[in-house]
C-alpha cells in the first residue's frame, strides 16, 4: 500500500514519513520516496537500516521518461512536425511531465508487489495538490484525445498511434486508481495558521475523492489528548534529523495498527 504525508511546507512532513517508514519496516518490506525535488532523506537513512530509499533529481527523471515513453512519443508527434531528439528533451522537462512520471512509477512499484510498504514523502501542499489534479487532468484529457483521433486518423501516417495513446489512457486510469487507494495522512504544526491550511488540504483532497485518512500534529508543545483536532501529536524535538525521527517514532505507533491492519485486509481481499 502507498502511504503519502502531504501538508504545507515546513512542518516536517519528511521527518514523520522517516519515523513511519522505519516503524512500517518492522511488518514488511518498505520503500521511500521523496517527490521533492531538493530532497533530504539521504541525511536521515544510512545503509543499516531495513528500508529501501528512493530519490530523484527532476533531471534523472526526464531521462527515465525519456528512456521509456520517449519513441512512443517522437512517433505521435512525427505525424504532425518534423521532430527530432531535441523535441524530445524539450518535453520531457516542461512543466508536470516529470512530476506525473513519479506519480505513475509509484502506482507501478505498488502493483508490483516489490514492497509491502511505500511510504511517499510529498513537496509542500501546493505542489503536492497541482501534482494530484495533473494526473487527473492527463486522464481526462487522453479521453478526449482518443476521440480527436478517432476523427483525424485517416491523416495520419502512422496506424500505432491510436493504440500508443489506448496504452496511455490505460496506464492513466491505473495511475489514477492506485491514488484512490493510497492513505493519504496530513501532517501540520499546531499554530492558527498551519491548522487553517490543513483543513483548507483536506477539503481539497475530499473534493479530489481522495480524502485524508487521518491528521498528525507535529512540534505539540503541550499534549492533549482531549484535542480532536489530529488523530496522533508529536512532541517538539531538537538535535540532528535522525535524532528527531527516532524520537518520533513512539508517538507514531498508534497509527501503525490501522495501516497494517489496512494491508492485512487488502490482502485477503
Amino acid at each position: 500500500m502507498i502511504i503519502a504525508f502531504v501538508g504545507k511546507g515546513g512542518v516536517g512532513k519528511t521527518s514523520v514519513s522517516s519515523a513511519f517508514a522505519l516503524e512500517l519496516a518492522m511488518f514488511g518490506k518498505t520503500l521511500i520516496v521523496s517527490t521533492d525535488f531538493m530532497p533530504s532523506l539521504q541525511f536521515i537513512f544510512s545503509p543499516l537500516d531495513n528500508v529501501s530509499v528512493m530519490e530523484l533529481t527532476e533531471n534523472e527523471v526526464s531521462k527515465r521518461w525519456e528512456e521509456k515513453y520517449g519513441e512512443e512519443v517522437l512517433q505521435i508527434a512525427k505525424e504532425f512536425v518534423d521532430a527530432d531528439q531535441e523535441l524530445l528533451h524539450h518535453v520531457s522537462s516542461a512543466p508536470g511531465v516529470p512530476e506525473e512520471f513519479i506519480i505513475s512509477n509509484l502506482v507501478e512499484i505498488e502493483s508490483s508487489g516489490a514492497y509491502d510498504f511505500i511510504v511517499w514523502d510529498t513537496p509542500a501542499s501546493s505542489s503536492t495538490m497541482h501534482l494530484l489534479a495533473l494526473e487527473r487532468d492527463f486522464y481526462n484529457h487522453l479521453n478526449r484525445d482518443v476521440k480527436f483521433y478517432l476523427k483525424l486518423k485517416k491523416k495520419f501516417r502512422v496506424s500505432r498511434t491510436l493504440e500508443i495513446i489506448n496504452s496511455w489512457k490505460e496506464l492513466a486510469e491505473e495511475t489514477w486508481k492506485g491514488l484512490t487507494k493510497a492513505s493519504f495522512v496530513l501532517v501540520t504544526t499546531m499554530d492558527d495558521l498551519a491548522l487553517l491550511q490543513s483543513d483548507d488540504i483536506s477539503r481539497d483532497f475530499n473534493e479530489m475523492g481522495l480524502g485524508i485518512t487521518f491528521r498528525i500534529c507535529n512540534r505539540v508543545k503541550e499534549i492533549n489528548l482531549e484535542d480532536e483536532k489530529c488523530s496522533i501529536q508529536i512532541e517538539e524535538f531538537t538535535g540532528n534529523a535522525r535524532q528527531i525521527v527516532e524520537a518520533m517514532r513512539v508517538f507514531i505507533r498508534p497509527a501503525l495498527s490501522f495501516l497494517t491492519n489496512s494491508k492485512d485486509r487488502e490482502k485477503s481481499d
